[in-house]
């Protein structure tokens, strides 16, 4: 990681780094990129892969109508209906 990498970084993401801070940032990307490098070296061969980093399961229930169809009886007090739907005034031309 060098000065003119983190240039280019903050060029393609936007960001204005001051000069004064632009030391500062090179050594912490580097300091970043080797903690993250450090997955390297880990063994995960015995290791099975997750499919949730949680490990939990959703709940699931039966799937049952439990509301009324209260269709006809809205129908019925709505200032305008048909049979199935309700009717309102024309609002564009």
């Amino acid at each position: 990681m060098d000065k003119k990498t983190v240039t280019t970084i903050s060029y393609l993401s936007r960001l204005k780094i001051d000069d004064g801070k632009e030391e500062k940032i090179t050594k912490d990307l580097k300091n970043i990129i080797n903690f993250v490098d450090q997955l390297n070296d880990v063994d995960t061969s015995n290791i099975e892969p997750l499919t949730n980093p949680l490990e939990k399961t959703a709940k699931s229930r039966t799937d049952e109508v439990t509301a009324k169809n209260l269709k006809k009886e809205l129908l019925k007090i709505a200032p305008s209906s048909n049979e199935d739907y309700f009717l309102v005034p024309r609002v564009v031309e």
